[in-house]
């Protein structure tokens, strides 16, 4: 039986997803795809059981939760800690600029994943992902919960609730914008049952 369902969406798009840039802790808003997304995701949504809605303080996160917020009536809860990965000196790169200046870090890459110079380290990124997702099960012993992050956080998080081994990276994509994933929780721990599923924006 499930005792509490979270729902875990990304941010809709941005200029800097459009043009394939590193964005990280940079503050930056949704453009008009992404507000058409974040529309898609509150049609979808808003008549589901949400009772509380968490975002991360970036812009991009709190524009895509506050329609669905607003539609349901509920003040969403901004945190830092289901914010992006600090990118460090990739934030503003193209990913082909960041193998060009950085050749020596892209030569150690397994399957994409980087520890960018300056940045957050990837088991640091794990372990903050995985301390945001327990704050909410500690808060919410059942219902139903919406988070808005990032692609990478969640990609983070998921891996772990799978039971994916932190040296296996890329076995599965978080890179549709509001794409929806759902972990349902009970007394044997979570399961994953809907992996980044962006069907609201195949109307």
């Amino acid at each position: 039986m499930t005792n509490l369902t979270i729902l875990l969406t990304r941010h809709g798009q941005t200029d800097w997803n459009k043009a394939g840039r590193w964005q990280g802790h940079a503050d930056i808003p949704l453009n008009e795809t992404g507000q058409q997304q974040a529309n898609a995701l509150c049609q979808r949504l808003q008549s589901w059981p949400i009772e509380a809605v968490y975002t991360s303080n970036l812009q991009r996160c709190i524009q895509t939760a506050v329609p669905l917020a607003n539609a349901l009536g509920i003040e969403p809860i901004q945190t830092e800690l289901w914010r992006e990965r600090d990118v460090g000196d990739f934030s503003g790169l193209t990913g082909e600029q960041a193998r060009e200046q950085y050749p020596e870090i892209w030569a150690k890459a397994i399957r994409g994943m980087v520890d960018p110079p300056n940045g957050e380290p990837f088991v640091e990124v794990r372990r903050r992902a995985l301390r945001a997702f327990e704050s909410v099960v500690e808060a919410h012993s059942e219902g139903m919960v919406l988070i808005v992050s990032h692609g990478g956080l969640l990609h983070a998080l998921l891996g772990q609730v799978m039971g994916i081994d932190a040296g296996i990276y890329g076995r599965f994509s978080m890179r549709g914008n509001t794409g929806l994933s759902i972990v349902e929780v009970n007394s044997r721990g979570p399961v994953v049952v809907r992996l980044n599923d962006t069907s609201h924006l195949e109307k």
